[in-house]
C-alpha cells in the first residue's frame, strides 16, 4: 500500500512568542505611564469646568434671589427654601403658582440659567444644590447712616452650593445629622458667620438681603425729609403772607386747615409729646400730605409700608399751651422700620421721632 502524502501546502500556525508577549507588555506599561498626566489633567480639566460652572450657576441664582428681595416682597427679604418633590433645601419650586412663586421663577428664568440646573446639577445623577437660609437676623444703623437715632433692620442672609449627593440617594439627602443635604453643617444664626460648605460639596455662594434693607432706608429717609421739609416750607409761606403779629398755628391737621385737629386736646406727657393727635399720613382720609402737595400713596409710609404719623403740636416738655407759638411739629416712625408696623402709641421708646 502506498504511504498516504504530507500535503506540504499547510503551514504550521504562527503565534507570540513570550519574548514577543514581554515586548508588547512592556510597551503597554511605558505607554500608560506617558499618557497617565494627560488623562489625569483632562480629568482635572472637566472636574474644574465642572466647579466653576456651578459656581457661575451659584452667582446667577443669588442675583436671581436679589432681585426678587428687591421687587418682589414688601419687606426685602430672601426666598423660603424650597423642600418639596424629592428636594431638601433647595432653591425653589417650578410649579408654584401663587403670586410670589411666579416672581421668583420669573427671575430666576430671567438670569438665564437653565431651568434643568437650578436645583440640581443636570446631569442624570441629579446632584442636589442646597440653598440655606437664616432669617430675621437685625443690625442697629443710624438713620441716617453716619449720625441720628438708631434704627433696626431685619435681614436675611443664605448659602447656596452644588453637593455630590444625588437627589435619590435618602442616606444624604438629607444628612441625618444636619437636616441638610450634603457634607456641610448646618447654617444658624450662631455659625453664619464663620460658616463654609466642607466635605464633598461644592464652593458656597453667600447672599445677604441687608444691602436691600439699606436701600429701602435710603428710601424711606428720603421720604420722611420731603414730608419734613414740605410741612416746614408750608408753615413759612403762611406764616409771610399773615398779618403782623398774628400766631396762628399754620401747620395743617387732618383736613387740611390750621386749627386744632380732631384728635386734639391730648396732655404731652402720655401723648409722646403731641397735644394734638398723632396722625396717620397714609390715610386716605387724611390730608395733611395733599394740603402741602405730596402723595399720600408715596410719602404716608416707610419703603417697608409702615405709616408715617404726624403731629401738628408737638411740645414733649409742656411748657406752652395748646398751638402758642414758637410751634413746632413732628412725624414718628417704629425704630423697627423694616418690620413695616405703625408706631408704637404705648411704648415712647419703640418710635424715632423727626422733629420741626
Amino acid at each position: 500500500m502506498a504511504a498516504a502524502r504530507v500535503n506540504s501546502s499547510v503551514k504550521p500556525q504562527a503565534g507570540f512568542t513570550l519574548v514577543e508577549l514581554a515586548i508588547a507588555v512592556v510597551v503597554i506599561g511605558i505607554t500608560s505611564i506617558m499618557l497617565a498626566p494627560v488623562f489625569g489633567d483632562m480629568l482635572s480639566a472637566q472636574r474644574s469646568a465642572y466647579v466653576e460652572k456651578h459656581r457661575a450657576n451659584n452667582q446667577l441664582i443669588a442675583a436671581a434671589m436679589m432681585n426678587f428681595a428687591a421687587n418682589s416682597t414688601q419687606y426685602g427679604r430672601l426666598p423660603v427654601p424650597y423642600t418639596g418633590a424629592g428636594y431638601t433645601n433647595t432653591i425653589y419650586n417650578p410649579a408654584d403658582g401663587s403670586a410670589p412663586g411666579l416672581a421668583l421663577t420669573q427671575a430666576l428664568t430671567q438670569s438665564g440659567i437653565s431651568p434643568a440646573e437650578i436645583n440640581d446639577d443636570g446631569t442624570t445623577t441629579q446632584n442636589v444644590r442646597i440653598y440655606q437660609r437664616v432669617s430675621s437676623l437685625t443690625q442697629q444703623v443710624p438713620l441716617y447712616f453716619q449720625s441720628g437715632p438708631l434704627v433696626t433692620l431685619a435681614y436675611d442672609f443664605g448659602a447656596l452650593y452644588l453637593t455630590a449627593c444625588p437627589k435619590s440617594d435618602s442616606t444624604c439627602n438629607p444628612t441625618a445629622a444636619t437636616g441638610v443635604p450634603g457634607t456641610s453643617a448646618a447654617l444658624t444664626a450662631v455659625n453664619y458667620s464663620t460658616w463654609a460648605a466642607t466635605g464633598t460639596d461644592g464652593p458656597a455662594y453667600l447672599v445677604s438681603s441687608l444691602p436691600i434693607q439699606k436701600q429701602m432706608l435710603a428710601t424711606s429717609v428720603q421720604r420722611l425729609e420731603k414730608v419734613r421739609d414740605s410741612l416746614l416750607s408750608y408753615l413759612r409761606a403762611q406764616q409771610v403772607t399773615a398779618a403782623g403779629g398774628d400766631s396762628t398755628n399754620w401747620y395743617p391737621n387732618q383736613a387740611g386747615a390750621a386749627a386744632a385737629g380732631s384728635l386734639s386736646g391730648g396732655t404731652p406727657g402720655t401723648n409722646q409729646g403731641c397735644r394734638d393727635g398723632w396722625y396717620d399720613l397714609s390715610s386716605g382720609s387724611v390730608l395733611v400730605l395733599p394740603t402741602v402737595g405730596l402723595s399720600a400713596q408715596e410719602f404716608g409710609t416707610t419703603a417697608w409700608g409702615g405709616s408715617i404719623q404726624y403731629c401738628r403740636d408737638y411740645d414733649p416738655t409742656a411748657a406752652k399751651t395748646p398751638n402758642a407759638a414758637p410751634h413746632y411739629a413732628a412725624i414718628r416712625i417704629h425704630s423697627s422700620v423694616s418690620s413695616g408696623v405703625a408706631p408704637d402709641g404705648g411704648v415712647p421708646g419703640n418710635n424715632v421721632v423727626l422733629t420741626f
